[in-house]
């Protein structure tokens, strides 16, 4: 699905867990990678900045991925970008601290405004969470064992669908489709969970025409925010598809579901762009 692909560094120690996930991703067609380490004018590179990005190229090429570097100044969100476009990659592969998009530091602020920026699905990595390099490796090896996708059935959902449907080829063992109905007099009027569980078993017949066979549907009376996070840390899952609610077209603000999501995520997120071709449709 994403023979091409940019995966941003920062260099920290966390960076190196993010790179040796990222080394697993042939699993998800990549074959090539643009490693950015893109330089703040404020902060001069040191000798032990060439040696840990010299070993995360050694790394993505000992896992069989061409490697290509760009070090642009500036701004990483628009150097990243940027660089996405001129590359035409398929996905943006950085990481996120888990303390939610709108933290300072390049895993913070940063990752929000990629996300909001970016012309192509990104794949955020827990960096915090992922272990040594070992673990690391293991939970990009794993990452399409079991795919979560929350849907919004009352917003357009054909984003996700499309994205989580898109790797299918690759091999997905498991795939739950999910929608969180709130709770209240107003939702039962209007028979919101009949709607959803008609929604998403129509998607489930779409996954699997795409080629997934084990697709689960759920729907759960709860607030999106609360649930969704708490299903996500059970360790029943090994990546999350997500579709960000973009309520500005200028500013693209992130919604408050996906935003709880990325916080307390400890699995890798596909992230869909705001706008995307959608294949199958």
């Amino acid at each position: 699905m994403f023979s091409h692909a940019i995966i941003a560094t920062d260099l920290g120690p966390s960076s190196e867990s993010i790179v040796a996930c990222a080394g697993q991703l042939g699993i998800l067609g990549v074959r090539d990678a643009v490693l950015v380490y893109a330089i703040d004018l404020k902060h001069e590179p040191s000798p032990a900045d060439d040696v840990a990005f010299s070993r995360q190229v050694d790394s993505l090429e000992r896992a069989g991925i061409r490697v290509h570097v760009e070090t642009p100044l500036g701004y990483p969100p628009h150097a990243i970008v940027s660089l996405a476009e001129e590359h035409d990659v398929g996905v943006i592969v950085m990481g996120t601290r888990g303390r939610g998009l709108f933290q300072t530091g390049f895993s913070g602020s940063i990752s929000s405004d990629v996300v909001r920026l970016s012309p192509v699905p990104v794949l955020l990595m827990p960096g915090n969470h992922l272990g040594d390099a070992a673990a690391s490796r293991e939970a990009g090896a794993r990452i399409l064992t079991s795919v979560l996708v929350p849907i919004d059935v009352f917003e357009p959902s054909d984003r996700v669908c499309a994205l989580a449907c898109g790797l299918a080829p690759h091999g997905i063992e498991r795939m739950e489709l999910l929608h969180v109905t709130p709770f209240t007099f107003e939702a039962a009027r209007e028979g919101r969970e009949a709607r959803a569980d008609e929604r998403l078993t129509m998607l489930a017949r779409r996954a699997r025409d795409y080629g997934v066979r084990d697709v689960r549907t759920s729907v759960i009376r709860g607030n999106a925010t609360e649930v969704l996070p708490e299903r996500i840390v059970t360790g029943d899952y090994t990546l999350v598809v997500l579709a960000p609610r973009t309520r500005d077209a200028i500013e693209r603000e992130i919604g408050s579901v996906a935003s709880a999501v990325i916080q307390s995520s400890q699995i890798p997120m596909l992230i869909a762009p705001s706008e995307m071709s959608l294949s199958g449709d």
